[in-house]
């Protein structure tokens, strides 16, 4: 297995624009807000703007070159194979300070079938140490036209994902010994949160019924830690907004286990505490 953190150094050392944003990690402003039982902080992180800002509507999507593909990534941008089905890369504009993105050898829409989801818990299961996470297409996604997963470092995570959140954030948490558990409960879960109809034989992302989700897997303590976070919807309204209220957040699977990012200064200066549980109360089912 590949050590993934001899790994990122290497690519520093070969893509400036990457080793720009690493560096830039150092300056991220933090603000924390107190909940009792847990904090929630936010985090002022520009490089994050390519994402958190992204036009995500279909024409927007069709009319630029996909970012994930091989083809339009930067030559300097290395890669690790997976199962022979995935590209291992550095994300060169993190969150955490160990960041990558496991990115499909195919160009296929960003749902989870039977498939994938094998491919989430096998991730897991050989990155021991590491956090596996997924956006949903709707869910935080900026590239929702091509499948990705996610791998975080743990030191990353004030409180371990599954921590309960209550009356902010709504989780779903298991922890199963075996891989082919997890999997049928994963499976379960979907289906529940799709009443029914989640159809992981779909081809496009209208016919599958993926439930609003972003997901998370550690392995540790001999098994799975699996956690599904609900979503209502992707961006919260103060997203959208064109007058003073106006906020461009936009809240992926880091963001919902409380570390929320902002890419503009002014957002991160105007957030407080009731502003930030409106956020939150949006998005999460």
């Amino acid at each position: 297995m590949t050590d993934l953190h001899k790994y990122l150094q290497e690519q520093l050392l070969v893509y400036p624009k990457a080793a720009e944003n690493y560096s830039k990690l150092k300056q991220v402003k933090t603000k924390e807000f107190d909940f009792g039982d847990f904090k929630v902080f936010v985090h002022f992180n520009p490089a994050r703007a390519v994402s958190s800002l992204a036009k995500l509507d279909a024409k927007s999507i069709a009319e630029r070159p996909c970012f994930l593909c091989v083809k339009n990534r930067p030559a300097e941008q290395g890669s690790i194979d997976f199962n022979s089905r995935y590209d291992i890369c550095v994300n060169p504009f993190p969150i955490c300070t160990e960041h990558f993105t496991v990115i499909s050898k195919i160009h296929e829409p960003q749902k989870l079938s039977s498939g994938k989801i094998e491919d989430f818990f096998d991730l897991a299961e050989t990155f021991k140490g590491w956090v596996v996470l997924y956006n949903g297409a709707k869910s935080g996604a900026s590239a929702p036209d091509h499948f990705h997963f996610q791998l975080g470092c743990t030191e990353y995570f004030t409180y371990p994902v599954e921590t309960p959140m209550p009356g902010l954030i709504n989780k779903i948490s298991f922890f199963c010994k075996t891989k082919s558990e997890s999997i049928a409960k994963l499976k379960e879960t979907l289906n529940t949160l799709s009443d029914g109809k989640w159809n992981p034989d779909a081809t496009t992302l209208e016919d599958a019924f993926e439930p609003q989700i972003n997901l998370f897997c550690e392995c540790k303590n001999g098994g799975f830690m699996t956690t599904v976070f609900p979503r209502v919807c992707h961006r919260p309204r103060q997203f959208f907004a064109e007058d003073e209220t106006k906020i461009m957040i936009s809240p992926g699977a880091i963001d919902m286990t409380g570390h929320l990012i902002v890419a503009r200064e002014e957002d991160f200066e105007k957030i407080t505490k009731d502003i930030l549980t409106d956020v939150y109360k949006q998005v999460s089912l």
